[in-house]
């Protein structure tokens, strides 16, 4: 058996059914305070309109054309502008040309001290009265007598350094082994003169010629000698004699 709306009692029929009103108050209520808590919690949420312009497309072309931005516009700075200084033209420089004054006459007429101070400065005409000499700017001391006497004695003895002669005189064989000969030289600083050689005979004859021949073989042979002697005792007078033999070995010519 079923029941009926109508069959039910009165204080349970005069109760109104919930209407649709209620309900969406209900969920405006509701989400107003659900957009206050995300608003008040979450990060804000931003929406870029051009790219949602950009996303719609009609018929393959968007919607809304793209736009160049426009740029705000501002007005043009006013140039800056210094003060002006005002520049004073150069100034011109005037010589100044002192106006000579006139000078009282006393003061050009000249006292006799004046007179006498003007003729002695332009007298030229001197004498024992009114010359006085001067003292010599530089003066001259000259050398003791003893100085002067010595010093031809040491200019003597320094030329007879400079130049030495030693004469030598010698039998020596002959160049082929058989007859000696009997030579004479004379060496000038050390160094044999080959125009002394064989002096002592007469020039042009055989015994000269081969007495030079001879004296030419006895330079070599000396100079053999003494270059050992002074390898082995490297003394000053074995390199003497050994340059006075070798020299005269290379040099002298017993045809000149």
């Amino acid at each position: 058996m079923k029941s009926d709306w109508d069959d039910a009692p009165d204080y349970l029929r005069s109760k109104k059914k919930p209407g649709p009103w209620r309900m969406a108050a209900i969920l405006g209520v509701g989400s107003a305070i659900t957009w206050c808590v995300i608003a008040l919690f979450a990060k804000p949420i931003v929406i870029n309109v051009d790219q949602l312009k950009q996303a719609i497309h009609v018929d393959g072309k968007p919607l809304f054309s793209q736009q160049p931005a426009q740029q705000p516009y501002s007005e043009p700075e006013e140039p800056i502008r210094l003060p002006s200084i005002p520049i004073d033209p150069p100034t011109q420089l005037v010589a100044y040309e002192p106006v000579s004054q006139p000078q009282p006459y006393a003061s050009m007429e000249w006292t006799e001290e004046e007179k006498a101070r003007a003729i002695a400065s332009s007298q030229n005409v001197f004498s024992d009265k009114n010359y006085t000499p001067k003292q010599p700017a530089s003066t001259y001391t000259p050398p003791a007598t003893h100085r002067i006497a010595q010093a031809p004695q040491q200019t003597q003895q320094r030329q007879a350094k400079q130049v030495s002669r030693e004469r030598t005189s010698k039998w020596i064989k002959g160049w082929d082994g058989g007859k000696n000969y009997k030579v004479e030289w004379l060496s000038v600083n050390n160094y044999i003169d080959g125009t002394s050689v064989c002096a002592n005979h007469r020039r042009g004859s055989i015994d000269y010629r081969e007495c030079r021949k001879a004296a030419k073989q006895h330079f070599h042979e000396e100079c053999r000698t003494w270059r050992a002697r002074y390898d082995s005792d490297r003394k000053t007078s074995s390199d003497r004699m050994k340059t006075r033999y070798c020299s005269a070995a290379s040099s002298f010519n017993p045809m000149g």
